[in-house]
């Protein structure tokens, strides 16, 4: 029960902070270029201060030796993932690619902390530390590639570059360099980030309403945006318990990242439709409906692989 009271509560947040964007631009306070705006500042300037906030923060250090396990989970996690996208979205239509990215990328960071926080207390704090990690790399490699690559015009390989080296991209790339040659930022540079990248969860809600309040909320909860949640939340955490209990990764870790990959779709993806000039209406469904779908999902299938794997 604390389980769905957690996941509850964090939903409840996400949604009021969805409402406080939502009333802003129907009620003028935000103009037609505020989507636009603000996705701008989010890309350019908070997610990579979350980049290197997540991948310099001195937290959970004492648990450096798990993390050849995780990463190797995660990359499991994350090939499947993608594999199984590829087969259930099968469609070639310009809204395909934020389709495939609902699907494959969890709000892992919002959700996850504080359900393995509670679940595994600094160990789970950790694990989802790196599956945003790991997010970040993801999301803005792969992610981005797709959104620039598929279902739309194609592009020369320079111009294809252009659209995927985004700012967050970029901040991957310092944050490895500086993690490669054991680097650390002054406090002076980091504690101006970190309070930065606190501001990404509220600047993307507020962003998703905004994007809600110009939809056609008629339209918002399609079949499509129902199979792409239920395929989120329910098919593709199911295969990857069913991998995960044959390899044996059934300990505190495991079940840690199966728990990340349970979370539903992440609230970036409609923030990157925005960004490459896609239709945001779909991935927005998509998120609002796979996040309320999570509050039933995500709590029974902690228990489920719980019981399963004997813990």
């Amino acid at each position: 029960m604390s389980l769905l009271l957690i996941a509850l509560r964090q939903i409840i947040i996400l949604f009021f902070m969805i409402f406080i964007g939502f009333i802003c631009r129907r009620s003028g306070r935000l103009g037609l270029g505020a989507k636009a705006d603000l996705t701008s500042v989010l890309i350019n300037i908070v997610l990579p201060c979350v980049v290197l906030d997540s991948f310099l923060s001195e937290e959970g250090s004492e648990f450096s030796s798990y993390i050849p396990e995780i990463v190797l989970q995660l990359g499991i996690i994350y090939l499947i993932t993608i594999v199984l996208t590829a087969l259930v979205i099968r469609r070639k239509t310009p809204d395909a690619p934020s389709e495939k990215i609902s699907v494959i990328y969890s709000n892992a960071g919002f959700l996850g902390i504080p359900l393995l926080d509670a679940l595994y207390g600094p160990l789970g704090r950790f694990c989802a530390v790196m599956a945003m990690i790991a997010f970040n790399v993801f999301f803005w490699s792969y992610g981005a590639m797709l959104m620039a690559g598929e279902g739309g015009e194609k592009t020369g390989i320079k111009e294809t570059l252009r659209k995927i080296l985004t700012a967050p991209l970029i901040a991957v790339i310092f944050s490895f360099f500086l993690s490669a040659f054991s680097l650390r930022l002054p406090s002076i540079i980091m504690e101006p980030v970190s309070s930065i990248a606190a501001m990404n969860s509220p600047f993307a809600m507020i962003v998703t309403g905004v994007t809600l309040a110009d939809s056609d909320l008629s339209k918002l909860f399609s079949g499509r945006v129902i199979l792409d949640s239920i395929h989120k939340n329910v098919t593709v955490p199911a295969v990857l318990a069913v991998i995960f209990l044959l390899l044996g990764f059934t300990d505190d870790i495991g079940i840690s990242m199966l728990t990340t990959a349970a979370c539903p779709t992440a609230a970036l993806v409609p923030m990157l439709a925005i960004q490459y000039k896609k239709d945001p209406q779909l991935s927005s469904g998509i998120f609002a409906f796979s996040t309320i779908l999570s509050a039933l999902t995500l709590p029974a299938y902690i228990y489920l692989i719980h019981g399963l794997a004997g813990i």
